[in-house]
Formats: C-alpha cells, structure tokens, sequence
C-alpha cells in the first residue's frame, strides 16, 4: 500500500514535469510579435543592448566605482579600486577621468589602467544606436513571471573598439515585465587573448524619469592562467539636461574610496587626435566623418578639343609650325580618357582636408586635321607634273593617338555647412608622366560644390569641374613610301563643365559617391571609401 502511494507521487511529479516542460516548449515557440518584437511588447528600448556593449552608449553622465580584482597563477590575489566618471561637459564630453587614491597606484600601473580604458572606450560615445541584430532575437524561456531572451549583436558597422561584441551571444532577463538584466558571453577568442568571458549587466528601471540605467556590471575573463573580475558600480548618474536620478541603493554605495586618503585624477582621452578642434565642432552638433580616409576611385571623360598650334617634319627633320597649311579652326581631337586612382586623405581641421594619390591613366585622342582649301587645291593642281594622282592627295590627316601615364598628385579640400546645407571647394594637382612620349604634364583641377543631407546620410550636390593644362601631343604617321611624318599637336583643353552629384553613407566607415558632368566635358566619377 505504501509503495503504490509512493509510486502515485512520483507519477504526479513526473506529469507535473512533463506539463510544465510542454509550457516551456510552447512559450519558448511563441513567434515573433507582429511589426514589433520582444523588447518593444514589454516597453523596453533597445538602447539597453548598446548600453551592455559599452556604458558609454548612456545618456547623460555618470559616475562608476571599479573594483578590479586580479587571481594569479600562485593563488593569490590583487585587488584594485578606482572610480570612473563620464562626464559630456567635460573637455568637450569625449573625454573620461579616473579616480585613485594616492599612492595605491604605481605609474607602470596608472599608465596600463589608463591605456585600458582608453583602448577599450576610445570611440564609444561615437558609436550609432542599436547595435544589436534584431534579426537575433528569440524567445529561449517564458515561465511564471521571467522570460530570456536571446539576441546577437550585428555584423555590420561596428565600431573597431567594439569589434569583440561581434564575437558574444547574449540573454536578455524580464522580470514581471521589467528588465533585470543582460548576459554576455564569448563564442570565439576575443580580443588580448581573452578567453572564459562573462559579463553581467544589471538594470535599474527609474520610474520619475522612465526608462532604464545600467547599476551593476560583473565582467569575468581569463588571459591565460591569469583570472580577471571587474565589478562596476554606478554610484551618480545625471540626466543630458543635468537632473540628479536616484534609485534604490544608491545611498550605500557613495562612499567607496576612503574620504581621508588624497585623491589622483587622471585624464583619459578619448577619441582621435585629429580633426584638431574637432570635439568642439561636435559638441556644437556638427557632424564630422572618421579622419583618416582611403579611397579607390574610377573617372572617365569625354571632350572635344580645339587646336592651339601645329608643326610637323619628316623623317628625322626638324619640326617647323603649319598653322598656315591647315585648317586649325575646323580641326578637331576627341579625347577619351579613363583614370584609375588610389587617394588617401586626412582631416587636420573640421574644414580642412588634406589629400595625396597614385594611380594610372589611359587615354585615347582622335581626330583629323584638315587642309587648308586654298593649300589643297595648288597640291592637286601639281599633282600631275610630281607624277601624283590628285585623287591622292586628302583633304585631312587622321590622328589616332593612345597613351598611358602613371599618376601621382596631392590636394586639399575646404569645406563647412549650415544646418543640412554643405559647401566644399576642392584643389588638386596631379602630375602625369606619359610613358610613350616620355614626357609629363601638370595638371590642376578645381571642384567647388554646394549640397544638400537627406535622412539615412544620403547627399545630394552640384557644383563644376574645372581642369587647367596645356597640352601638346607628338606623334608619327608611317606613309606607304616607308617615310615617317612627325607631327606636334598642341591644343586647348576644356576648362570647365557642371557636376550633379551623390553620396551615400554606410555607417561611419564605408560611403559611396558617384558624380556625373556635363556641358562641353562629359565626366563620370565613382568613388568607394573606407574611413578610419
């Protein structure tokens, strides 16, 4: 009687477990909520994400207590404290500040603190928002009153600082509908060679304020036998508009470095050096591009010349001018050239662009020259007596003509905006060594544009493009005697011709731009780009 009771028990465990493992399942199977997903159903932003891959992704500032602890391989421990403070009023909000009381600290140890947080947070308050991949989200648990969620962050557009969280999976825990926290671990070697990688963050959901703020980070990680944790503990935080927040605990945790002991501020400097006074302009609200560029870029033209001068010998004679034997103003050359370049760039001020490049040219002239009528018909009249068939003689000499030169040039770039309106004008100048008349040619350009920015960094623009060089073409023609006719061709080139344009931004990294021209000189630029 006694063990059919107690195998009645075991069956009623057994069918308990087996329901809620079935309510598992089915709520684990729920699908994607419809136009929106699972964060949004319990009113949470997805900015909570960005704040798990860098805290600096908060709004507003904010005070961090650092405690670091360090496990040897002997066992023993060493334990470090500091206190972290974000601050966007401070040096134009790109720069953070560290705390340590004196002495607790050597400078081999100031200098390793400080080139951590700087590696770690250099563009952090430059990143874009919502980093994570929506695509990722899935509902892994959903019981009683916690659901997990799991998510990835994206592929794409991460910044190089934040590169690792690429390499993480994450879950998300809500409970009674409130964020509790994110759970952050490696699925592949990160970054200084840290493996075994957890890191906890903790969520305060701010009722006056509404939204959430990070409270409490545990982060765990291994470089080799040596074991890291680094306890995050928010002890201030503001809002953008200066407003004190307050929440539970926040009284308990103020005091963490002693009150007694003298303090060592320490500066970190986040961010690029250049643009110089680039931080003010983006306090200011400009928006600036990464300063290093690299660029690969391809440009075709098509124009009609028109002749300037004209000399031609045979043979090995010298080449004496006939401008008055043809006809130079019904003589043309169609020039078609194709240019394929390598530019670098740099940006030294928020206006100022600076710029040096390499690359190849192919370009093709063709035209004819025409005879003067007058010269033309005395050649047919003597044609006869010099035993000629005047059939013979033609009425204009074709010029076909290609050639190919390696290029290298430099330049820079003026540029400023009001609002969503830009302007830039443009300088280079490019030397051009042509291979087969062993010569070179300097050429100068001037592109002045003005445009518009259109949401999702997509630009619009118009301006012109004036090129400035003169240019003297030599060549030969082989006749069917076996002599050569030299020829040295000089012409005007066309010197200016409009431009529409646009450009296109993936990220703060990659763009596009592509640009037409029109008028006497047909131009097609397209130029791909990666900043730094």
């Amino acid at each position: 009687m006694k063990t059919s009771t107690k195998n009645k028990s075991y069956s009623y465990y057994l069918i308990s477990l087996c329901l809620f493992l079935m309510g598992q399942f089915i709520n684990a199977q729920e699908g994607m909520p419809l136009n929106s997903n699972y964060l949004i159903e319990n009113g949470i932003s997805p900015r909570v994400l960005d704040a798990a891959a860098s805290e600096l992704l908060q709004d507003g500032s904010f005070i961090q207590n650092l405690s670091i602890t360090i496990a040897l391989q002997d066992n023993s421990t060493r334990t470090y404290k500091t206190q972290i403070i974000y601050d966007p009023s401070f040096k134009d909000g790109k720069d953070i500040r560290f705390v340590v009381e004196t002495g607790t600290f050597n400078k081999n140890e100031i200098k390793q603190l400080k080139k951590a947080i700087e590696k770690s947070h250099k563009m952090g308050r430059l990143s874009r928002k919502y980093l994570y991949d929506e695509t990722s989200l899935k509902l892994i648990s959903s019981n009683y009153n916690e659901q997990i969620i799991s998510f990835k962050y994206s592929k794409d557009d991460i910044e190089p600082e934040l590169q690792d969280i690429k390499k993480l999976t994450g879950k998300i825990h809500i409970v009674d509908g409130v964020l509790n926290k994110v759970v952050l671990s490696n699925t592949k070697p990160l970054s200084q060679g840290k493996s075994d990688y957890t890191k906890t963050v903790f969520y305060e959901k701010i009722e006056t304020q509404k939204g959430y703020i990070v409270s409490y980070i545990e982060e765990k990680f291994r470089i080799k036998d040596i074991k890291y944790t680094m306890n995050f503990t928010t002890s201030d935080y503001k809002t953008s508009e200066g407003k004190t927040i307050t929440w539970s605990g926040k009284e308990n945790i103020s005091e963490f470095l002693s009150q007694e002991t003298a303090k060592d501020t320490v500066n970190v400097t986040l961010g690029w050096a250049l643009p110089i006074w680039g931080k003010p302009a983006t306090k200011l609200g400009y928006g600036l591009p990464r300063p290093i560029g690299l660029n690969a870029i391809v440009h075709t033209q098509e124009s009609t010349l028109d002749f300037t001068g004209l000399g031609i010998s045979l043979n090995d004679g010298k080449i004496n001018p006939l401008n008055d034997l043809f006809d130079i103003e019904g003589s043309f050359l169609t020039e078609n050239t194709t240019t394929y370049m390598v530019r670098s760039d740099v940006w030294i001020f928020p206006f100022l662009n600076v710029m040096g490049l390499v690359g190849t040219l192919d370009n093709s002239i063709s035209g004819n020259l025409i005879l003067d009528q007058e010269l033309r018909e005395t050649l047919v009249n003597l044609a006869p007596a010099l035993g000629l068939n005047p059939a013979d003689i033609p009425s204009q000499i074709p010029l076909n003509v290609d050639v190919t030169a390696n290029l290298y040039g430099g330049g820079l770039t003026l540029a400023g905006g009001i609002d969503d309106v830009f302007f830039s004008a443009n300088y280079q100048f490019i030397l051009a060594n042509v291979k087969e008349a062993n010569t070179s040619t300097l050429v100068h350009s001037l592109l002045p544009l003005v445009g518009y920015r259109l949401p999702y960094d997509f630009n619009i623009m118009a301006g012109a493009l004036g090129q400035f060089y003169d240019s003297d073409i030599k060549g030969f023609i082989e006749t069917d005697t076996g002599d050569v006719l030299n020829y040295n061709v000089s012409f005007e080139p066309i010197v200016w011709n409009g431009l529409v344009g646009v450009y296109k931004g993936f990220g703060k990294h990659w763009d596009l731009l592509f640009q037409v021209g029109f008028g006497d000189r047909k131009t097609t630029t397209v130029q791909f780009g990666y900043r730094f």
